[in-house]
């Protein structure tokens, strides 16, 4: 299929269209957005195009930046043997 193509455009550069090819300003156009497509995947290559979706990357920074933090411990103010919790003030 590219084969295909790139050699029906080697052969409209070499030889010219026919006569019953598009008109002049269509054709030039159409030189003009292959070309540039092919000079862009010539300077770029397939990575130009993103691969999949770009989240990941942020999704896996953040698990791993959480991944090293410290775990907090939890306390249980409940616990049997704590005293409870006093309000502010003097008891009566």
């Amino acid at each position: 299929m590219v084969n295909t193509l790139l050699l029906f455009l080697a052969e409209l550069l070499l030889i010219g269209p026919g006569p019953d090819a598009l008109p002049s300003a269509p054709m030039a156009l159409l030189f003009v957005a292959v070309g540039a497509a092919v000079a862009w995947y010539l300077a770029y290559g397939p990575a130009a195009v993103p691969a999949g979706d770009t989240t990941a990357g942020r999704t896996g920074a953040m698990r791993r930046r959480s991944e090293r933090s410290a775990v907090p411990t939890l306390r249980d103010p409940d616990a049997a043997g704590r005293p409870r919790p006093r309000a502010p003030g003097a008891a009566r």
